[in-house]
């Protein structure tokens, strides 16, 4: 056995925790494990031992105006006990303790020297004190009219539990009493797991909240929060399941949105002037009448104490009646008076009256109670408009005060809500009992802290196809504007994220711009903290093209633009330029954007990062016509950039500029041929060579380039015209490719020198004709107007394509009678063997099918594709064909070309005449 003579190294290691915020300071707790090892020779522990410990890293720098996610940053980069991944668990304390009141009444030696137990925190939610607004001594209270004081709660001890739990079972007073100081015990989070085994406090702490969470507000505020801290930790959920407590909370929650509802109801009525509508003066006097029932009811089962005004408020009667017989004089006095005198009573008796009636008759009203309601009411319409709007005014003030109360319980039970919510199927049965209904209500309240918890509940419930469609029934887009323009940062936070999650489904965002969402949304663009959300709304605004129009009418455009030149990074924010790149589309925000030298800063930009985006967002302003004379300087800027740039993603931006130039300004034959251009196209035109992107953006130069008959001939000359031939061939499937393809045919159609040389050099009119009955519409229409100017110009080909023109539109008719032929002439064909060289009478398509669509010089060199065309033919009756059928027609530019075809004019530019008659020498 070693002795400790032998020891010759301690070895320390410590292993990180959980992180607490301080009870009482502005500091963070960190737990950790220490481990010390004492070794006597390598890989020989002598002593082990572990130790859980504590260290408080005290934040004097934390105020109102601080960071909390700089701080947090700071503080995990100098604390070694803390690890990066706790960074957003940081961060949300310090925002808790950031907007904590301070508690002086927590009991700092009692949590010090308590060792914190092994409770693991539920992931992203710090364990936040929902109500800020309760202070010790509001929790010690009594609930309305209870006139005993709160007792101090610095000597509460958790080894005390049983005589707080007696209290449970006594009077009102005292079981507010005893679950203020359960829930001062619950608070401390190192108490949660012996509560947790005390069977008999919880179950009565159930049992109280739901028999009597109608008849005190503090009551049910403390056992809720009493709860709401066990549902702080994924482990606890079990227990509050266990226990109902979700359902409890919403049905407390629902009782008392209708309980505020009914109150503000009762006072708009007796707002409204008696005279204002006499028509239906016996209708608003019955909805006063079971409004005010309601409202006496909700009196009766509660008035806060504060809610009772101080006795020299109280209005002394006037005038002592005649016969000094008070009760008698209780007809003739005004309802305010009356109301005055009941809802001033002391509330014991009141309470009293109210657990009499409530044991007796079950909730119903005491027969004086309901003379009195018939009386006050009924006098109600001829009182004095002095005394009424002095009524009205306690009543409204009285209103607040109570709304006050109910809030911060609403608040506590729709935060244990949420926390509950990380279970998928508790969050469905929410949903099924109205969840997102009670949010929307709660959005109308004026508590900023039940505000954001409202929105925070929404947007993670917004997430879901059906709470979505919910919130939309519920015009929920009509209560938010309110929220967003609030001056609290955090509250637009939120609001602006639940409105991002809305903004997805189109029918929320048309009712989003109805509702003026837009110039709202865009002040928000040069508010950094709220930049980014309100970026990504206003992008989901412009994907309608209607929207798109609506933005010029804002100082979007400028803003936008403007962030995009300015911005001093490499990249550009990606949300801003997309929101640039779909206003582009529309040509009056396109018109804005190259304002006032905008268009050369863009460009400047552009090329000096080779940013892709901002090639896009060029790009679609370029395709404005009114735009393009803009874009001229640049020509030989983007040209020069194709064959020197590696981005592929950056190349075809800058191609799709250079096709969407259609400007007889530019002399496209010069551009190609002093960058170079034809043999870098010949590269990209070869099949799978490279991105299909890139291919289809060059064909669509061509297509552009071939409008120039200098062009048309280079194209020629350098073969490219074969090289889109071997393209078509391998890009059959991809119509948008093709249509180029043919396009470009056109184009070197419609010009005298090239024609010739498309129609007997090349095999452009048999893979015209193949396409000529293609699926795609766009295709078909071009295809037609190429074999035209074929017909016009070749009268072999005419005859042929005339003749294919018939078949394929008549092809259904031909299959038909072939068939029915068949039929009628089967017995005599098998026994006229003789005859087989006779002609039918009718025309077979074995005839069409053997035509010769090509020249007989070329029948041996084509053989193969004319077999393959033949196979295709959709006049066999045996040939699947899956190309629909075109009619043809003759086009009115086909008829001029016709025209003008015999009688051809010699007034071109003598230059350009010249350069024409060397190319085709050379193509001779």
């Amino acid at each position: 056995m070693q002795s400790s003579d032998d020891a010759k190294f301690i070895k320390k290691r410590w292993k990180g925790g959980c992180i607490e915020p301080h009870p009482t300071d502005k500091a963070l707790i960190v737990n950790y494990q220490l481990e010390a090892t004492v070794f006597g020779e390598p890989n020989n522990p002598m002593i082990e031992e572990k130790k859980q410990c504590q260290k408080i890293i005290r934040l004097r720098s934390l105020n109102a105006k601080t960071d909390p996610a700089c701080l947090a940053r700071e503080v995990v980069d100098k604390c070694d006990l803390i690890h990066k991944s706790q960074l957003n668990d940081v961060e949300q304390i310090i925002f808790y303790l950031k907007n904590r009141k301070d508690n002086a009444c927590n009991d700092v030696a009692d949590n010090n020297s308590r060792r914190p137990t092994a409770v693991s925190r539920s992931s992203a939610r710090s364990h936040t004190n929902v109500t800020t607004g309760m202070s010790s001594s509001t929790l010690g209270s009594g609930c309305s009219g209870v006139t005993t004081l709160a007792s101090p709660t610095a000597d509460v001890s958790i080894n005390n539990i049983d005589e707080y739990v007696e209290l449970l079972y006594e009077d009102l007073a005292e079981r507010v009493r005893g679950s203020a100081m359960i829930l001062h015990i619950a608070r401390n989070a190192d108490n949660l797991e012996e509560l947790e085994n005390n069977e008999a406090c919880l179950s009565a702490l159930s049992r109280v909240l739901r028999e009597d969470w109608r008849k005190c507000l503090d009551l049910s505020t403390n056992i809720i929060y009493i709860f709401f801290c066990f549902s702080t930790y994924t482990k606890f959920h079990p227990l509050i399941v266990h226990y109902k407590i979700g359902s409890l909370c919403m049905d407390v929650i629902d009782y008392e949105l209708r309980r505020y509802e009914t109150m503000r109801n009762e006072l708009d009525i007796r707002k409204q002037p008696c005279d204002s509508n006499p028509v239906s003066a016996k209708a608003s006097k019955e909805k006063l009448n079971r409004s005010t029932d309601d409202f006496l009811d909700i009196m009766n089962e509660e008035r806060p104490k504060d809610m009772e005004p101080p006795r020299r408020r109280i209005p002394e009667l006037k005038q002592r009646p005649k016969s000094g017989n008070w009760s008698s004089f209780h007809g003739t006095m005004s309802s305010s008076l009356i109301k005055s005198q009941i809802l001033n009573s002391s509330y014991n008796e009141a309470l009293s009256a109210g657990a009499n009636s409530s044991t007796n008759s079950s909730g119903a009203d005491s027969p004086h109670l309901v003379d009195f309601k018939a009386q006050s009411n009924e006098s109600l319409d001829h009182s004095d408009p002095k005394v009424k709007k002095e009524e009205i005014d306690r009543l409204n003030k009285q209103l607040k005060i109570f709304a006050k109360k109910q809030e911060q319980l609403l608040r506590i039970a729709f935060y244990l809500l949420l926390n509950m919510a990380e279970n998928v199927k508790l969050e469905e049965k929410m949903r099924r009992k109205n969840i997102v209904k009670m949010l929307v209500k709660a959005l109308d309240r004026q508590n900023i802290d039940l505000l954001m918890l409202a929105c925070t509940f929404l947007k993670k419930l917004s997430i879901v196809g059906d709470n979505k469609d919910e919130m939309c029934a519920l015009n929920i887009v009509s209560k938010l504007p309110r929220l967003f323009q609030n001056a609290h940062t955090d509250l637009v936070q939120v609001t602006l994220r639940l409105v991002f999650n809305l903004s997805f489904d189109g029918a929320l965002r048309r009712k989003m711009v109805a509702a003026g969402y837009l110039p709202m949304l865009v002040k928000f663009i040069n508010d950094e903290k709220h930049h980014a959300i309100a970026v990504k709304i206003l992008y989901h605004m412009s994907l309608d093209d209607k929207v798109k129009s609506m933005f010029t009418h804002t100082e979007c455009v400028q803003m936008a633009t403007d962030a995009i030149i300015l911005n001093l990074n490499v990249k550009v924010d990606p949300d801003l330029m997309a929101l640039c790149i779909n206003l582009s589309l529309n040509r009056r925000n396109a018109q804005i954007m190259v304002e006032g030298q905008r268009l050369h800063s863009l460009m400047d930009r552009a090329f000096k990062y080779q940013d892709a985006l901002l090639m896009k967002l060029l790009r679609n302003i370029s395709q404005h016509e009114s735009l393009q004379l803009q874009f001229i300087d640049y020509v030989g800027d983007l040209a020069r950039i194709l064959t020197i740039c590696d981005d592929e993603a950056f190349i075809v931006e800058c191609l799709g500029i250079l096709g969407n130039l259609a400007l007889t300004d530019i002399d496209y034959s010069q551009i190609l041929q002093n960058f170079q251009l034809i043999p870098w196209i010949r590269q990209l035109l070869v099949p799978c060579a490279r991105l299909d992107d890139l291919v289809l953006d060059t064909i669509v130069y061509l297509g552009t380039c071939a409008c120039d008959e200098l062009c048309a001939l280079l194209f020629c000359r350098a073969k490219v015209v074969l090289s889109l031939i071997e393209l078509l061939k391998a890009k059959q499937e991809d119509d948008e490719i093709v249509l180029q393809i043919i396009y470009v045919f056109q184009q070197i159609l419609r010009h005298e020198s090239t024609r010739e040389y498309m129609i007997k050099e090349t095999e452009s009119p048999a893979y015209l004709i193949d396409l000529m009955h293609d699926k795609n519409e766009a295709i078909r229409k071009v295809c037609d107007y190429c074999l035209d100017i074929i017909a016009i110009s070749n009268s072999e080909w005419a005859k042929r394509i005339k003749l294919e023109k018939f078949r394929n539109h008549n092809s259904q008719w031909l299959c038909m009678v072939e068939l029915q032929q068949d039929r009628d002439n089967e017995q005599d064909y098998l026994e006229n063997n003789d005859d087989d060289n006779d002609l039918d009478t009718y025309l077979r398509s074995e005839y069409l099918d053997n035509c010769d669509l090509y020249n007989s010089s070329n029948i041996n060199e084509h053989d193969n594709d004319t077999n393959s065309n033949n196979s295709n033919n959709p006049g066999s009756p045996t040939t699947t064909y899956s190309r629909p059928v075109s009619t043809y027609r003759r086009s009115q530019d086909l008829d001029e070309l016709y025209m003008t075809s015999s009688s051809k004019s010699q007034s071109s530019n003598q230059s350009k005449s010249k350069n024409t008659d060397e190319l085709n020498e050379e193509l001779a």
